[in-house]
């Protein structure tokens, strides 16, 4: 056990440093009854512009299935400012619910609703909702998350929400390595969504897969395909599971 923590405190300092950028976990629909879990997600990026270089965010997570269909996860989300001084940015309850047993219906399917309680002065509290979608086909998962980010409360600007679409493809070869394609998209505000090259969008190989039994992992490299994104960037996601 010491020796997974050790790896998760490790894998976040090397992520470590300024702003943040969006992006994430892709969420099956699917929950894992009986299961507890220590989570970290990390992602960067790096561009010739300095104002694209270095980006990142940072979440370490507590999650745990219920339920058969309800899976509740805290989690607190880490940036390093302007001062370079590491400091929590918000603290998230986020609930994701499966709609019918795997299997059942053609395409699994389920929700995903969050909230993000933000723990600097003057920054605004936001709302997240996204459909969660997966398709199995002999080998072949394919997973997506579509859905959208509002600011709410007391410092909450007037624009409208910010959409995303998330997906992946994988082939699952062995549980240990899973080989796929990943796509994180974030469309913007309603003005943005039809102008491509107004979104941050990134694409690139993926993998998945578990180590040592208990600890599951992804990593991805993207590179930026749209005038707004950084030129790469990296995701890396670490889960240690546990069952109660």
């Amino acid at each position: 056990m010491r020796f997974y923590l050790s790896l998760l405190i490790a894998a976040f300092a090397v992520f470590i440093a300024s702003p943040v950028l969006a992006l994430d976990e892709i969420y099956s629909p699917n929950s894992e009854y009986g299961e507890y879990s220590i989570e970290y997600n990390g992602s960067r990026t790096y561009d010739s512009n300095p104002d694209k270089n270095n980006v990142q965010e940072h979440e370490l997570a507590l999650e745990a299935g219920l339920t058969p269909r309800w899976t509740v996860e805290t989690s607190g989300g880490f940036v390093r400012d302007a001062d370079n001084s590491l400091k929590l940015e918000d603290m998230e309850i986020e609930n994701r619910f499966q709609f019918f047993e795997m299997g059942e219906n053609w395409i699994d399917s389920g929700m995903l609703v969050a909230y993000d309680f933000a723990t600097q002065s003057q920054q605004p509290d936001s709302l997240e909702v996204k459909l969660l979608l997966q398709k199995d086909i002999n080998k072949i998962t394919t997973t997506a998350n579509i859905g959208f980010t509002q600011d709410v409360g007391q410092y909450a600007g007037t624009g409208g929400p910010d959409y995303v679409l998330l997906s992946n493809t994988r082939y699952r070869l062995n549980e240990y390595f899973q080989p796929g394609i990943e796509l994180q998209a974030d469309m913007g505000q309603a003005h943005s969504v039809g102008r491509f090259n107004q979104q941050e969008d990134y694409i690139g190989p993926a993998a998945y897969g578990r180590l040592f039994g208990h600890l599951k992992y992804q990593l991805g490299y993207f590179t930026g395909i749209s005038d707004t994104s950084a030129e790469s960037a990296v995701r890396a996601l670490f889960e240690y599971e546990m069952h109660f």
